[in-house]
């Protein structure tokens, strides 16, 4: 079953980058994959990860990179603030997550079945504690990959001095992406459209409050995708294949 669920993700994953990476080779060096839009008008590129200037040369329809020098004046910054920045929003999106599924089971534990045991009336009552966890985590989240995104930006003009890689493009939609649907689902929690006030539960019986409690959960489903695709791109970016 999870190398079923792993074959899938991983052709999803191909599929995707064909379409946004377009034709793609690997450096020679450091194995870090890149796109043939990523060469200048000379055939040139040089590696984001290595530092190598490769020109790619086309061979029986395959793209061949080959080594022509190495980039030695590249700024090197003491600490890489952007991948500790990262870890932050990484961590906390998915402990909301959970926090969201978990309020989810309760509420509809609590719809279906009515002889529920006696102890279920402390779980109901501490759940607006567990909705309050809830959005706090992902406010957090998505507070924390604002000055992420700053300093993943600051990085990309100084040490790769602002070289279009497509590697790097993707990143920068993607973080916008998170930014945008986190702020969405906060702003339907925090407003009182997802779950019934006072109760923490989400509310199943009210057909508006259960279509928006749709689109909150598709939110976050969303946002986990690509955060999961920025960890694996930025993973790549750091430390190659």
């Amino acid at each position: 079953m999870i190398d079923e669920i792993l074959q899938l993700t991983g052709s999803l994953s191909a599929d995707f980058k064909k379409k946004f990476y377009g034709t793609t080779f690997r450096c020679p060096v450091c194995h870090l994959e890149l796109a043939h839009a990523d060469l200048d008008a000379n055939g040139l590129v040089v590696c984001p990860l290595c530092g190598v200037v490769m020109e790619v040369e086309e061979v029986y329809g395959h793209n061949v990179p080959v080594i022509n020098d190495v980039e030695l004046f590249r700024p090197q910054p003491k600490s890489r603030l952007h991948p500790l920045a990262a870890h932050l929003p990484i961590g906390l999106f998915p402990l909301a997550v959970a926090g969201a599924v978990l309020v989810l089971a309760i509420s509809a534990i609590d719809l279906l079945w009515k002889d529920l045991p006696t102890g279920w009336l402390a779980v109901i009552q501490h759940m607006p504690l567990m909705a309050d966890a809830t959005l706090l985590l992902l406010v957090l989240s998505v507070v924390f990959s604002a000055p992420a995104f700053a300093l993943g930006y600051r990085d990309w003009k100084r040490r790769y001095r602002g070289r279009p890689y497509r590697i790097i493009r993707l990143k920068i939609v993607f973080s916008a992406l998170f930014l945008v649907l986190g702020t969405s689902a906060a702003a339907l929690h925090g407003a009182g459209l997802v779950m019934r006030p006072g109760t923490g539960l989400f509310d199943l019986a009210s057909p508006t409050h259960f279509v928006f409690g749709l689109v909150y959960l598709g939110l976050l489903a969303a946002n986990l995708c690509v955060i999961a695709t920025l960890g694996h791109v930025g993973g790549n970016l750091v430390y190659g294949k």
